[in-house]
């Protein structure tokens, strides 16, 4: 059975927490009559580590695919030396993997 989207998000943030980032759900999905405000591209968790720099999450579950914007956007992330991570899962269990090369 494949992970949903709420179970990647929540062990993402969990465990990145672990590692001193202090992350926020960024949700933008319209309501009623107020649309979104976010523009393409930004990721589902932002925050930042204990040591002040931007962390980011994109979460995607199997057979979903990033966008141009979403790699674009994650790019310029660890280009200006922030941490960006896609959060999936194999085999049934929550993976993590890091974009670009910024470490902790």
């Amino acid at each position: 059975m494949d992970l949903s989207a709420s179970e990647l998000t929540k062990w993402a943030k969990e465990t990145l927490a672990k590692n001193g980032c202090r992350l926020n759900r960024v949700n933008n999905i319209p309501v009623r009559r107020r649309k979104g405000t976010i523009e393409k591209g930004w990721a589902d968790l932002q925050g930042y580590t204990s040591k002040g720099l931007y962390c980011c999450v994109e979460v995607k579950k199997i057979g979903d695919r990033l966008s141009k914007e979403q790699i674009d956007r994650l790019e310029d992330i660890t280009n200006c030396n922030g941490l960006a991570y896609i959060c999936t899962e194999e085999d049934n269990q929550p993976l993590l993997i890091q974009w670009g090369e910024t470490k902790f």
